[in-house]
């Protein structure tokens, strides 16, 4: 079943249009999942960049759902998730998701699972399933991937201590950990071919942190102290020349990522968010956070990563996290639905699905 972008309604062609004279962002249309993506359904999305298809994270629908990127239409789902179970999602999933080159789905699921499912079969179905902890001890949540080692980073958030795992990509199996007993959570992984490491955010006490992780030795190597941050902290991205979007304490910073120098330590234009994201088809860096220009709310806000500058926020009601696809420039944003109670004044609504949730599509010259 297939269900494509919606650009229907003349406010948001005449946006479409307005973007694509000035060159700033503007949205362009949405794409709807069967079975809807209800309240609190969504943790991260991924882009293959390399295939053009986009992964969500769908709690909703106990699955993955499959989105090309290319044409804006929904493709597939992978099955078989544990979904949305415990208290605000802390055993359930999927959580992080990441392709490999040689098309393999990783999931970072509830109950400490790490689900994997081959791409190349039709259906897409999960093959492995791999435990890093017990189901008392929470899901596990993001993930990063080595390519040279291939070894697969995964953070358990809810675990005590919170830790990190490393699994074989080669063999589906655990070969390590490393534990955090100074941290009160563990948010998300990036992998950097320059340095040859991982680097995490650590929400701790007194100071939040990213470590730098060795594959090969299994040890954090660095500290970057995130000043002014104590608890809270999100995403972070790698983008060009070293230098990535960190979210912490409700901030956005750009940071040195070979000497942990902080280059920008907040925007006053727009805060940080759960999940940030670079585009290299722009050179921009992308979050949905809350705006704090003329207090519109959640916001798409968009950083230049060539100067480190703020370009402008997009008005955009209900979104959460996202991702973007460089060979078309389109940034995809996951709206939930609200409670069934509550009326539905999102971007969903306005393409005419109400209380569905959906997929808002964004664009630019």
């Amino acid at each position: 079943m297939m269900i494509g972008l919606f650009v229907g309604l003349a406010f948001s062609l005449t946006l479409a249009i307005t973007a694509r004279q000035s060159g700033f962002v503007g949205l362009i249309g949405v794409i709807t999942v069967p079975g809807g993506l209800g309240p609190n359904g969504v943790d991260l999305l991924f882009v293959d960049q390399d295939r053009g298809r986009l992964y969500v994270t769908d709690r909703t629908n106990n699955g993955v759902d499959i989105i090309d990127a290319v044409n804006d239409v929904w493709v597939d789902r992978v099955p078989g998730f544990v979904g949305l179970t415990g208290a605000g999602g802390l055993r359930g999933g999927p959580n992080g998701i990441l392709v490999t080159p040689d098309n393999f789905l990783w999931g970072a699921d509830g109950n400490g699972l790490v689900q994997v499912a081959d791409l190349n079969v039709l259906p897409p179905r999960i093959s492995h399933t791999i435990s890093i902890g017990a189901p008392t001890e929470g899901r596990a949540d993001e993930l990063a991937y080595d390519p040279f080692e291939r070894i697969i980073l995964v953070g358990s958030d809810v675990a005590r201590p919170p830790r990190v795992t490393f699994i074989s990509a080669d063999t589906y199996s655990f070969i390590g950990k490393i534990d955090f007993p100074d941290a009160s959570g563990m948010e998300e992984p990036v992998w950097d071919t320059q340095l040859h490491r991982f680097l995490i955010n650590v929400p701790a006490m007194p100071s939040s942190y990213v470590a730098v992780i060795d594959p090969r030795k299994r040890s954090v190597t660095k500290r970057f102290i995130i000043p002014g941050c104590s608890g809270g902290v999100n995403g972070m991205e790698l983008g060009p020349s070293q230098r990535m979007l960190v979210s912490a304490c409700g901030n956005a910073y750009i940071m040195n990522a070979i000497d942990g120098h902080l280059i920008v330590n907040n925007f006053p234009q727009v805060a940080g968010g759960d999940q940030v994201n670079f585009n290299p088809g722009d050179n921009r860096y992308y979050v949905t956070a809350a705006d704090r220009t003329a207090g519109l709310g959640n916001v798409l806000g968009v950083i230049d990563a060539a100067t480190n500058t703020w370009i402008q926020n997009v008005p955009a009601i209900g979104p959460r996290n996202l991702a973007s696809y460089g060979a078309n420039n389109h940034i995809f944003t996951a709206v939930v639905s609200p409670a069934a109670t509550a009326a539905d004044t999102t971007v969903c609504k306005q393409f005419g699905f109400d209380h569905t949730g959906c997929i808002a599509v964004f664009s630019h010259n």
